[in-house]
């Protein structure tokens, strides 16, 4: 996959198996998807993508992340990593969720943050593929916490793109953060439209 609009810093570059490496790309070739934007060179950033509507989401995460051979954690529900399925998951740097514990979470964030040199953790604001009215505040929290930058990133099916944008900046009041990030993640089209 020949992809000259992203370039990606060093020190985000994982060594993901070649045959992971190359089955990321077949299959973001054989489906068309692009990516427009730059990762920043930041140590820290927590990736907020969106909008997220249906299971492909994950398909697409997951060739993004091995076809560009990046090295990113990405939180998930706690739910996933059910019935055998954690020791795969968090190989795939995944990072379970549970709500009525969020201190683990925070606690397994930080600890991710100080082991690595550089780090990017992507989440899903919605917290589901359902159509929400107000997005989770988690992501702000992590952010501040671990003195990261926050990227947000569009998910569009219409076009087949991956946006990634500028660095938001969190101006303190959650309300408004949540709104403009909200507002942002609108004008793009999900997988199924009627829940972005």
């Amino acid at each position: 996959m020949n992809n000259p609009l992203i370039q990606i810093p060093e020190k985000f570059r994982a060594s993901h198996p070649i045959l992971l490496q190359k089955i990321g790309k077949f299959f973001l070739t054989i489906t068309g998807w692009k990516f427009k934007g730059d990762i920043p060179r930041s140590d820290r950033i927590i990736l907020v993508a969106g909008p997220h509507t249906s299971n492909w989401d994950f398909l697409l995460a997951l060739a993004f992340i091995f076809g560009l051979n990046l090295n990113i954690f990405w939180i998930g529900k706690h739910t996933l990593f059910k019935n055998g399925f954690s020791k795969i998951m968090r190989k795939l740097g995944g990072i379970p969720v549970d709500r009525a514990s969020p201190e683990l979470l925070m606690n397994e964030v930080s600890h991710i943050v100080k082991k690595q040199q550089g780090v990017i953790i992507a989440i899903s604001p919605e917290g589901t593929r359902k159509k929400v009215e107000r997005l989770k505040s988690g992501f702000l929290r992590i952010a501040k916490t671990t003195n990261s930058q926050i990227l947000l990133a569009g998910i569009d099916f219409e076009s087949k793109l991956i946006h990634l944008g500028k660095l938001f900046k969190p101006s303190g009041n959650t309300e408004s953060d949540l709104l403009n990030v909200h507002n942002y993640f609108r004008q793009f089209k999900g997988k199924r439209p009627e829940f972005s």
